[in-house]
């Protein structure tokens, strides 16, 4: 296979970084820390470690894939798999990028409702926010790769400032270390699957990307700031809550953030929720562009209708989900299909791509000798 995407159209391998960055960090860092630490206690910031190590092996692994075949994985499905059960399996990847997009979508919605505008209807909430959408994904890859760039530059001073709660926080609580089972460690780091999600999107962007082949490391190092965001953020809220807060506190990074003092600002988590739109919006604004581009290639009809489709079917199930225990199993369900996804997926793909290189491989030394027998 041949990479058929002009070069104009295409970002600069170290945009990789803020791509792979900008999908995994969004909702999840605002309330995480009460699921994590289900497991492993106060030690569970071990287990995001561990959660890191293994989504590296799976970036390695899809990067393995699409060097291999120098292709977006709707391609490859239809290689490997054909053109009936290929289109399937990528209009499968395509509605779970979709839900992926939903998920984030809502959960965004509901933070601006119950933090910053109660009285607002979900359907009002979300519709402003849709334009913001369609013009970011309409634009292009390339713009979809601005945005991602400058949510994480602006925002980034905002994030820093969570370390003031360390302040009032018990250094002590982290304390004592490597109490917990292997079993209790594994089950902190299945409940950051969440988090870790969006870096597999490079299946279907990765053609966009100048010189493929040589941009992983770029990958890497955004997987790595990612971990290291989640892993500070975490430490601070284990220091500052109890096990028993934690766990009743829905958004605990937001309820930090409320009692950072600035001589002119009162309440500082609006201005965190709100920047947050920059933090959110490339997280979104990927997922749906893989939507797209998985329909439209598999379909061959043009990615502006289904655009139009998905922002309606956006605002539709947005309003459907519309209370606190609706959005939690969203999220839950989203996790749940995310693990599947990357850990029996993609390896499974993995060890296919491999076998059949060897089938290949073999196969041409042998035509190559067959001439020389005869």
């Amino acid at each position: 296979m041949h990479n058929t995407i002009k070069e104009e159209n295409q970002v600069s391998p170290s945009f990789l970084f803020f791509l792979v960055h900008s999908t995994q960090i969004g909702v999840g860092i605002l309330g995480f820390q009460r699921y994590i630490i289900k497991g492993a206690g106060y030690e569970a910031w071990i287990s995001i470690i561990l959660a890191a190590i293994s989504i590296c092996i799976l970036l390695a692994m899809i990067f393995n894939i699409l060097t291999r075949e120098n292709s977006d994985i709707i391609d490859i499905h239809r290689l490997y798999f054909g053109k009936y059960l290929g289109g399937a399996l990528t209009l499968a990847a395509s509605i779970y990028y979709f839900i992926f997009a939903l998920t984030i979508y809502r959960t965004y919605v509901e933070i601006l409702q119950i933090w910053m505008f109660p009285q607002l209807e979900t359907w009002v909430v979300s519709l402003v926010y849709l334009p913001i959408i369609y013009y970011t994904v309409s634009g292009g890859f390339r713009v979809i790769t601005g945005i991602a760039f400058f949510g994480i530059m602006l925002p980034l001073p905002l994030v820093f400032a969570l370390l003031y709660p360390l302040k009032y926080g018990h250094l002590n609580n982290l304390f004592p270390l490597f109490d917990h089972t292997i079993w209790e460690f594994l089950i902190s780091t299945k409940m950051m699957t969440f988090e870790n999600l969006g870096f597999e999107s490079v299946l279907f962007f990765y053609p966009f990307i100048k010189n493929g082949a040589t941009s992983q490391k770029w990958g890497q190092y955004g997987v790595l700031f990612s971990t290291f965001l989640y892993l500070c953020t975490a430490l601070v809220s284990f220091a500052y809550f109890s096990q028993g807060q934690l766990g009743h506190t829905i958004w605990p990074t937001l309820t930090m953030a409320k009692i950072i003092e600035i001589p002119f600002l009162q309440r500082f988590e609006y201005i965190l929720i709100s920047l947050w739109l920059l933090v959110v919006l490339p997280t979104i604004a990927v997922s749906v562009w893989c939507t797209i581009r998985g329909f439209s290639k598999t379909f061959n009809k043009p990615p502006t209708i289904f655009l139009i489709l998905v922002l309606i079917a956006l605002l539709g199930f947005s309003i459907f989900f519309d209370d606190r225990e609706t959005i939690d199993q969203l999220n839950t369900r989203l996790s749940m299909t995310g693990f599947y996804f990357i850990y029996g997926y993609i390896p499974f793909l993995f060890l296919y791509s491999l076998i059949r290189a060897k089938i290949k491989q073999k196969k041409a030394q042998k035509e190559e000798r067959e001439p020389t027998l005869s």
